[in-house]
């Protein structure tokens, strides 16, 4: 564990990083790692299925997840919270999902829309050991003026080999934002003030 890392003492497997800007973002256990690389906050985004276009808003996270240990890890995202400067939990979403994720488009202004490639993957996703994956998780839009403020991820550690059955071991990682969104976004008004970039 690293030495700025904490350990609950009520759960010595909860494992947290208090993270003073976005470049402090990562918080490493027994088993694995997570390390938040981008923070997109209400993004408008326009997706199709087959004939259907629809419309949304959601709040996205970009996550490198690395397996420390010698076997696979299962990453379940529907494990994932995130938790706002209001104190509001928000689970990740699941319902339809599939609509927004094929054929991307966010719209970066009311009358342009940019192609984006938020790389869907299925839940779950089996890490092998030693390995590292690039992830987003979907979460719902915030009101405006209220921002993302704890993230936590469990993940659930089953026997060598195997990524079902009993439950041998569990680990939760936890990393709270110690800085202030509107503070980084003072003229923040929708995605366009952020960038973006090639995953």
């Amino acid at each position: 564990m690293c030495p700025d890392m904490e350990s609950s003492t009520k759960d010595p497997r909860h494992f947290l990083k208090r993270a003073r800007d976005l470049t402090e973002a990562s918080c490493f256990g027994r088993y694995m790692g997570v390390t938040i690389e981008k923070v997109l906050v209400s993004v408008p985004i326009t997706g199709r299925f087959y004939d259907e276009s629809r419309k949304g808003k959601f709040t996205l996270i970009r996550v490198l997840f690395s397996n420390f240990w010698d076997h696979r890890i299962d990453i379940w995202t529907q494990r994932m919270n995130l938790i706002d400067t209001e104190g509001i939990q928000h689970d990740h979403e699941t319902h339809d999902l599939h609509i927004y994720q094929s054929e991307t488009e966010v719209s970066i202004s009311s009358k342009q829309n940019v192609p984006y490639d938020f790389a869907p993957s299925g839940d779950p996703t089996t890490l092998e050991g030693k390995a590292k994956t690039r992830g987003w998780l979907w979460f719902p839009a915030l009101p405006r003026g209220i921002y993302p403020q704890r993230l936590i991820f469990n993940f659930s550690i089953f026997a060598p080999g195997y990524t079902s059955g009993v439950v041998e071991d569990h680990e939760t990682l936890e990393v709270t934002f110690d800085f202030k969104f509107r503070e980084l976004l003072p003229n923040a008004r929708s995605f366009v003030t952020l960038e973006i970039e090639d995953v």
